[in-house]
């Protein structure tokens, strides 16, 4: 069976930063491309109003004083420059992507845009009316439906992953606070640079980037801002009008911590349950019965708290059938050890999951995006690597009796009820 690569091989290099910080660093002289992470700890649970993170990230790199948003435009296009945005709940992040003859003109730029973004009204009321309509069109997805319900009922409305937002409160929120949000929140970042780099682009960033940095913002964990909220576990279903399937939620809050081996280990059991196209839920309710085209078992992580779902799509009319299947696959699991042909596949999809996921120095930088916003480590790899060499069926058994309780699930379902 084929093994997962070294953890030594997966590490950035580290570069100390005289702010404290580190920048991190994943080189390859294979590609032109050069790829600049900003991390700031300035996700939706720090926020003062609904949509004020979001709208912080997205905006801050619109202008500058010394730039108006054309003038930054052009700029961009000219030059093929490509900015992602990513706000989640604890982290906001920014990515850029350029080649690398244009680092010179790129980072004076950048630097512009974070200590003095101009946050344009025009742009800003722009910004509300697209996440206006947005977020009315997802009150019609069952889909979107039924995972903020699932997570408003896991966590309580109070807490930031079950705290949304409405259309209406793109009518409440004003530049101001999203301004202030900004200045108080992106005072701090964490750096990664990976593509065509070397010490010369590396200096260059930390001088125009790095030294940026005046203070580290307060960090947090999700399991600090749960309240004395505790869910009750039944099935909660939820109409959408005009709906005309129903989708279907089911899952729980995992008292696992991500550097256990235990944890690792339950990643196998996902993957069997609902992790690749034979998985039993698959085989069950798309090939068997023709429910679904298609079902899906994850866990996320988040800093803190490891959440479980299954999520699918059915026909109104099979809901019941559907949740009925999905509780004899967690019941079967907690009943009938895996024999072992299943198991050795199952670790084989694993394996093939995780080296993709590392399979170039992009994808270790969104990789490591991911573990700093969850404070996860290359431990979590060393534990997956000893998971893979020495879990039983026995291990599998007794982790479905302790976490796959058909019982202890929630059951939420959206779309035609």
């Amino acid at each position: 069976m084929v093994s997962l690569p070294d953890t030594a091989t997966l590490l950035p290099q580290e570069h100390p930063l005289a702010t404290g910080g580190t920048l991190y660093a994943f080189p390859s002289a294979s590609t032109d491309l050069v790829k600049i992470d900003l991390i700031h700890e300035a996700g939706s649970a720090y926020q003062p109003q609904p949509l004020c993170a979001a709208a912080a990230n997205r905006l801050f790199a619109v202008a500058s004083d010394d730039m108006d948003a054309r003038q930054l435009a052009e700029f961009m296009d000219y030059r093929g420059i490509v900015v992602d945005h990513n706000p989640d709940i604890l982290t906001a992040s920014t990515s850029v992507y350029f080649l690398r003859r244009y680092l010179d003109e790129l980072l004076p730029v950048l630097q512009q845009l974070l200590l003095h973004p101009a946050f344009p009204q025009d742009d800003f009321e722009v910004f509300l009316s697209k996440r206006r309509q947005e977020l009315q069109a997802m009150q019609r997805k069952t889909r979107e439906v039924a995972r903020r319900l699932f997570y408003q009922t896991l966590f309580g409305t109070d807490h930031p992953l079950g705290r949304y937002a409405e259309p209406d409160d793109a009518d409440r929120l004003d530049r101001e606070t999203v301004v202030c949000f900004f200045h108080r929140r992106y005072r701090s970042r964490q750096l990664i640079v990976s593509g065509n780099i070397d010490a010369e682009l590396i200096e260059k960033v930390t001088e125009s980037l790095a030294l940026l940095q005046v203070e580290e913002s307060k960090k947090t964990k999700v399991e600090d801002l749960i309240s004395t909220f505790r869910y009750q576990l039944s099935t909660i279903k939820v109409a959408v009008p005009g709906a005309v399937q129903t989708t279907l939620r089911v899952g729980r809050i995992l008292p696992l911590r991500w550097d256990s081996v235990d944890y690792a280990r339950f990643m196998l059991l996902t993957t069997l349950l609902g992790g690749f196209f034979g998985s039993r839920l698959m085989s069950n309710l798309r090939e068997d019965k023709g429910y679904t085209y298609g079902i899906q078992a994850h866990t996320q992580i988040y800093r803190g708290v490891i959440v479980l779902y299954i999520t699918t799509d059915v026909d109104a009319s099979a809901a019941d059938a559907a949740e009925e299947e999905i509780r004899r696959e967690l019941q079967r699991l907690c009943d009938e050890p895996v024999g072992d042909d299943e198991l050795a596949m199952v670790k084989t999809v694993l394996i093939g999951d995780f080296i993709r996921s590392v399979d170039g120095v992009f994808e270790r930088s969104e990789r490591l995006r991911s573990m700093l916003a969850t404070d996860v480590d290359e431990t979590f790899t060393d534990n997956l690597r000893e998971a893979l060499q020495t879990t039983t069926a026995d291990h599998l058994l007794q982790l479905s009796r302790r976490f796959l309780q058909p019982a202890d699930m929630l059951y939420c379902r959206a779309g035609a009820i």
